[in-house]
């Protein structure tokens, strides 16, 4: 009825080949409705590799792992994140030097505010400054790389950077979004709308894409060096890891 796995204050963890399925449930009345696959606040130096995260359900959070305000150093590695209601990248804000990296995401984010009760949308990519009560702040140095990002065009995919983020790389992710995107603004507090200055420190490059308009306007955060073309899944659409192996490994 809620998340997975939930840790708070831990120091030092490695999580590896778990399988987290339908968090969030609501088959029965007393559950609460709502939960990521798993996440963390307040840890420093965690990894989390190589397991699955499938079918998170609720109207807020529940992606496949989100990374909750208040961490450091937390890694989120070789892991399926697939159709999970709330997205796939989440990262709230005051979170230092955190990462995704080499994880599979199909049709992740699926969710659409106020359908449902949900009072957020779903995304594939989100930092956020929430830090509960407080200002807004971060999250700083995050690093999104080597992900492949499979969007379905029943789905619109949806991106979201809090104007507090400070340190942002985004490099060789493959995105193929076969329907729309949306930059989302506002949709935690709305402080969080977009801002007139640009992200510091940002490296974006080197990213493919199945179209040009894969990655939203309205998000002050461009590919300096976007490839575009089709890296031939053998099949996409698929719900197995096998079947994002890309084939056109020229392109890749």
């Amino acid at each position: 009825g809620g998340p997975g796995v939930q840790l708070s204050g831990v120091t030092g963890g490695r999580f590896s080949r778990l399988t987290v399925d339908h968090s969030g449930s609501t088959a029965d009345s007393r559950n609460w409705g709502r939960g990521s696959g798993l996440w963390t606040w307040g840890c420093d130096d965690i990894v989390i590799e190589r397991s699955r995260f499938m079918n998170a359900n609720g109207p807020g959070d529940s992606a496949g792992v989100h990374i909750d305000f208040n961490c450091r150093n937390v890694i989120v590695q070789y892991n399926l994140s697939m159709n999970n209601a709330g997205g796939f990248c989440e990262v709230l804000g005051n979170n230092h030097n955190c990462a995704y990296r080499y994880n599979v995401s199909i049709n992740d984010g699926h969710r659409v505010k106020g359908e449902r009760g949900a009072f957020q949308e779903g995304k594939i990519f989100w930092l956020s400054g929430y830090v509960g009560q407080g200002k807004r702040s971060g999250p700083f140095n995050t690093y999104f790389y080597n992900n492949t990002i499979y969007v379905g065009e029943e789905i619109e995919a949806k991106v979201a950077v809090a104007p507090t983020a400070e340190g942002v790389l985004i490099a060789n992710n493959i995105f193929y979004l076969k329907g729309r995107s949306k930059a989302v603004t506002g949709d935690q507090l709305s402080a969080d709308q977009q801002g007139v200055d640009p992200i510091k420190r940002v490296v974006f490059a080197g990213n493919l894409f199945l179209r040009a308009d894969n990655w939203p306007d309205g998000l002050g955060l461009r590919d300096r060096e976007p490839v575009f073309g089709d890296p031939q899944f053998l099949r996409p659409g698929g719900w197995n890891l096998e079947d994002y192996t890309p084939t056109n490994a020229a392109l890749v």
